[in-house]
């Protein structure tokens, strides 16, 4: 009787054990999915975060899940560089035609005497509008307006499609004393290519001026480079 109430005491310690490492399973995984939790509020860079932050404690299970878990971080975030210097997905620029930008002369109240060029990209790819717009003032100029210097700019413009690049003229001297002065209904423009004196090959287009007239004097007109905002182009 003795061997018997030993043996049913024994049985009755292993079954209750069992049940106590039962339920410790279940807590673990019932508490598990609470530190992984995504709130509401989380953006998809929170959620790539805590991706990160539970893989390595994973990983503690075992050495061979630990080093898995650390190559594959180290694979994603090289990816992920990689991808943020050519990812925007913008297309390598190409120089600009007159076919492929649509050209106005607007009027400025200020500075005195003087017209905006713009150029808007109307095509599909990025374009770089080189140097200055070359002008013809008037159907009987023989050589092109002259160029702002000091106005160029640190870089080249290069034009998204639809963007816009501007050039500011100068008409006239501030008391009109020309000997070349002329009044106009349109400007011819042509496009500089990449080096000095380089014109595209491209015929130029006739921009016709506000109001229909315009008066410049050739001798005294200054146009400046093109420039990616109104400001610099009416700055002279």
């Amino acid at each position: 009787m003795a061997l018997a109430s030993s043996a049913v005491l024994a049985l009755a310690l292993t079954a209750c054990g069992e049940d106590g490492a039962e339920s410790k399973s279940v807590g673990t995984a019932t508490t598990e999915p609470t530190d992984t939790t995504i709130t509401p509020t989380a953006t998809a860079t929170a959620v790539s975060a805590s991706a990160s932050a539970t893989a390595p404690g994973q990983a503690k299970e075992g050495a061979g899940s630990q080093g898995s878990g650390n190559g594959g971080a180290s694979g994603a975030g090289a990816g992920k560089t990689s991808s943020a210097g050519t990812g925007s997905g913008r297309a390598k620029p190409v120089d600009c035609t007159t076919s492929s930008l649509k050209f106005a002369i607007k009027e400025v109240k200020s500075p005195l005497n003087h017209v905006l060029f713009t150029a808007a990209n109307t095509g599909s790819k990025p374009c770089r509008i080189y140097r200055y717009p070359a002008l013809r003032l008037s159907e009987n100029s023989q050589v092109e307006a002259t160029r702002l210097g000091q106005s160029q700019p640190q870089a080249v413009v290069t034009l998204d499609p639809g963007a816009t690049a501007y050039a500011g003229l100068i008409t006239a001297s501030v008391d009109r004393n020309s000997q070349t002065k002329v009044t106009t209904s349109s400007i011819g423009l042509s496009l500089h290519g990449p080096d000095a004196g380089d014109l595209s090959t491209e015929n130029g287009v006739d921009v016709p001026v506000p109001g229909g007239s315009l008066y410049v004097e050739e001798d005294n007109a200054q146009v400046t480079f093109w420039q990616d905002n109104v400001s610099e182009a009416l700055a002279w």
